[in-house]
């Protein structure tokens, strides 16, 4: 009997979930052995890349099951502000952001949220305009449901002339005399459509960079949970696809309205070797549950899931209703056919984890929030016991996976896993220490049961499993929850491929004439 020979071995290091082990080999993508090295030699052969563990960890690689890619990549490209706790901080990265720009350009700015402001609230136009004088500027909410603009932006879009008609569901916030104060909310497919075009070049050079980015941090896997894709989002992403920028395994999801497409994107993922997810929600109280009911009967009948929006209870409930009605429709067994996910779940009061059991949904949450956002949540502290539940909801037997929701937190998924295991806010503050989890548990939120949620054969280091792993600078199992964040990726695997090292600069770009909104 001759033994295959491995393309790909690393040795002696630890192996997550096996202790006995130190290698794994991987052939065609996927795992073919894991065990001691002197075990394991008989699979080496002369084109064998051997690396050396040197007492690092493999991990599965981390599956980031809810993320927005080219909002990211868009914000990853612009300046980001989220680290700013005070309103002069803010305006002062706004500044210089501004003085590295030609006058009259655009300047594009991400993650502000006065809820974590010292002040507590968001800069007004005038602050704005003194900080950024001669360029327009957006600067876009944490949760991409709003943006700060200031005089030259507003001017720009029109937004004063008087026979500006609004977007329905969009606000421009006024003060006591009617003029505009620069928050906007219910309008960022709006904005990003005014704003000006970039060549898909861009667009791509953009989508390298941040796929870049998720492996430097881990992530071998990600779904696209954005509502606004439609099928020339679904095809430009099938573009990526073909062209290799994307070096991740990915699915996305479409948004609701435009389930009537879902043949179409179906077929273009199939042939650019992306899944789609699902199909997305966004409820809110008063949702009209006969027109999601008849897009969940098209998204069901073509074998797609259906995940829901749900930061708020009100979200929560018509979520929950919706998915039973449709159970009662087509039965409980339409759970095996496909998969009911309520995205974030962030605020969870304890009448309705049995609810949620019963209907068979995942709910993909989001621990990270926990750190980066915890200042907020502290704010009402009767709320806290039911916010980013983990603990209870597993123990009440709910599927659970989890996310980043980059660009709302940075895609790091070993800080969200330190989250999990901590429940501390990035200012120290402990949240709800009995919805902890150990270690193990939150390594699988973002492996082995994300890779259930995707349906990926991924998420564990097993004979037959596809070769997407991670290799960390220590153990995880062998640090304090609070260490975990500070775990450096050292290489990223994808189907056996090294996608990253740390130190290693990548680069490639391709061109396009196209153009495409930003």
């Amino acid at each position: 009997m001759v033994l295959e020979k491995a393309d790909l071995v690393l040795h002696e290091g630890g192996i997550f979930g096996h202790p006995e082990s130190d290698s794994v080999a991987i052939l065609d993508g996927a795992i073919l052995a894991h065990g001691k090295f002197n075990d394991l030699k008989p699979l080496v052969g002369p084109r064998t890349h051997l690396v050396k563990l040197q007492g690092r960890a493999v991990a599965p690689g981390f599956i980031d099951s809810h993320l927005h890619f080219l909002e990211a990549a868009s914000a990853h490209s612009g300046i980001s502000v989220w680290k700013s706790r005070t309103i002069p901080d803010l305006l002062a990265e706004l500044r210089v952001a501004g003085g590295k720009i030609p006058p009259g350009n655009w300047l594009r700015a991400f993650g502000c949220d006065e809820a974590l402001l010292r002040e507590g609230r968001g800069p007004t136009r005038e602050e704005l305009d003194q900080a950024v004088a001669k360029n327009p500027l957006r600067l876009r909410h944490s949760t991409l449901h709003a943006s700060w603009l200031n005089s030259r932006a507003i001017a720009a879009l029109g937004l004063e002339h008087p026979d500006f008609r609004s977007p329905e569901g969009g606000l421009i916030v006024r003060d006591a005399s009617g003029r505009a104060t620069g928050l906007v909310a219910g309008m960022e497919e709006y904005l990003t459509r005014k704003l000006p075009l970039v060549t898909a070049a861009e667009a791509e050079a953009r989508a390298r960079l941040m796929s870049r980015e998720l492996a430097a941090t881990g992530v071998t896997s990600f779904t696209d949970a954005t509502a606004r894709n439609d099928i020339d989002q679904v095809a430009f992403f099938g573009k990526l696809a073909a062209s290799g920028a994307i070096a991740q395994h990915f699915s996305i999801m479409i948004g609701a309205e435009h389930v009537g497409a879902a043949q179409r994107a179906i077929a273009i993922s199939r042939e650019n070797r992306f899944r789609i997810a699902g199909v997305k929600f966004m409820p809110y109280a008063g949702s009209d549950l006969r027109i999601i009911a008849r897009q969940m009967r098209d998204a069901i009948r073509n074998d797609l899931g259906c995940a829901f929006h749900a930061t708020e209870v009100e979200e929560l409930d018509v979520a929950l209703q919706a998915i039973e009605r449709a159970r009662e429709e087509f039965g409980p067994e339409v759970n095996r056919r496909v998969t009911f996910r309520i995205e974030h779940g962030g605020m969870i009061p304890p009448e309705y984890p049995e609810r949620i059991a019963n209907s068979g949904a995942w709910i993909v949450t989001n621990p990270g929030f926990i750190y980066y956002r915890g200042a907020k949540y502290v704010q009402e502290p009767g709320l806290i016991p039911y916010t980013y539940r983990l603990r209870s909801l597993l123990d009440a037997g709910i599927a659970l996976a989890a996310a980043t929701d980059a660009p709302v937190t940075p895609a790091r998924p070993l800080c969200a896993i330190s989250a999990a295991a901590s429940r501390v806010a990035i200012e120290g503050y402990e949240l709800e220490k009995a919805e902890k989890l150990d270690i193990r548990e939150a390594f699988a939120l973002f492996t082995s049961a994300a890779a259930r949620l995707a349906g990926l054969n991924a998420g564990s280091i097993e004979p037959g499993v596809l070769a997407d792993l991670v290799v960390l600078s220590r153990d995880p199992l062998a640090s304090k929850p609070a260490e975990l964040m500070n775990i450096n990726v050292d290489i990223t695997i994808v189907g056996g491929r090294i996608i990253y090292e740390r130190g290693r600069p990548a680069f490639a770009q391709s061109a396009s004439a196209d153009m495409l909104s930003s």
